[in-house]
């Protein structure tokens, strides 16, 4: 099998590609599909076709609003049609934060790090012009998606994101579990404390309030210091660097590994997946040890579910979403 290749733009030379789905045989004559993965801070994106990405770069918001998304597009799309041409692309797929209602398609209830992204349907960010089918779902079940076609159709493998939020997702034999409405796999908003630290989303004691990047701030803005390092829009780096010589910020950080692990055992007695996977740009950060992460959450689990439940990093890391992208919208051709 070919080894495909990334260019990033911006950055000199080229990476290795991120794994080609292995049990998929390469077509040099199959159509490209353009994936975009939508995050608190940039847009991933890349094309690809049913055996794997053969681009992928990403563009950091220069402004979170409507206005700025749909320029951010543009560029990725002009991008996209001096590199490949537009005319090769088969169809667009989308993952985005929040919670997409199967029947109307838009985003719905409240979008708590990019609070302009709700009520609206993301398939509407690619002009109408350009004549080319849109597939969306939420970011983290595109990750899982390409996570589970990496491991074999016949997996049933569950996936958490950790990041500014916590997202979840779970596929079963190829295929996104989306539950009755489109609402199902909200881990991160799944009661963690009864009455406890209030989350963006407008509830209290979210297990995204205890262990994402934002939540962690949030819990950290009393402590000295805290105002002049974790100001708005800060991240992960600046409060790694924060909790470096605290000891409080340490302690909430430790809490949130250990909240986590309990919402990951819960998770697996509930679904029995084969394989659950981390991913994610904070898990890839260094934000939580992995290996210690793993070892927690299995120390919660019964032991039948422990012994037979692997869980894994994302093979694709970061660029999980934007293959789940390309992904979805060669499944919403009836490619595979």
């Amino acid at each position: 099998m070919a080894e495909h290749r990334i260019v990033v733009p911006g950055v000199g030379g080229s990476s290795p590609l991120t794994h080609p789905i292995p049990w998929i045989n390469m077509s040099t004559n199959d159509t490209l599909q353009l994936g975009l993965d939508i995050g608190g801070s940039s847009i991933k994106y890349g094309w690809g076709c049913k055996s794997g990405l053969q681009f992928f770069g990403s563009i950091h918001h220069q402004e979170k609003s409507l206005a700025g998304f749909k320029q951010s597009i543009g560029l990725i799309l002009e991008e996209c049609r001096q590199k490949v041409g537009l005319d090769r692309i088969g169809a667009v797929g989308i993952g985005t934060p929040g919670t997409i209602d199967l029947q109307s398609s838009k985003l719905v209830g409240v979008n708590p790090n990019l609070p302009f992204w709700t009520n609206l349907d993301p398939r509407d960010l690619i002009p109408p012009d350009l004549n080319i089918p849109v597939f969306c779902d939420n970011d983290a079940n595109v990750m899982c998606l390409a996570e589970a076609w990496l491991r074999g159709p016949d997996k049933k493998v569950a996936g958490i994101t950790v990041g500014s939020g916590i997202g979840c997702g779970f596929v079963i034999d190829g295929k996104i579990y989306r539950g009755a409405h489109g609402y199902a796999m909200e881990l991160g908003h799944t009661t963690s404390f009864a009455d406890g630290e209030p989350c963006f989303c407008g509830r209290n004691g979210c297990l995204e309030a205890y262990t994402s990047v934002e939540g962690l701030k949030r819990r950290m803005q009393n402590i000295p210091g805290a105002e002049d390092k974790l100001f708005a829009g800060s991240g992960l780096r600046e409060l790694l660097d924060f909790s470096q010589d605290r000891i409080e910020a340490r302690r909430i950080i430790q809490e949130g590994l250990k909240t986590l692990a309990r919402g990951i055992s819960d998770l697996v007695v509930i679904l029995d997946p084969d394989v659950v996977v981390l991913g994610g740009g904070a898990m890839d950060g260094g934000l939580y040890s992995f290996e210690e992460l793993v070892q927690t959450a299995k120390s919660f689990m019964p032991l039948q579910n422990a012994e037979r439940t692997s869980v894994e990093k994302a093979l694709e890391g970061n660029r999980a979403g934007v293959l789940g992208a390309v992904i979805l919208a060669s499944q919403g051709l009836g490619s595979f």
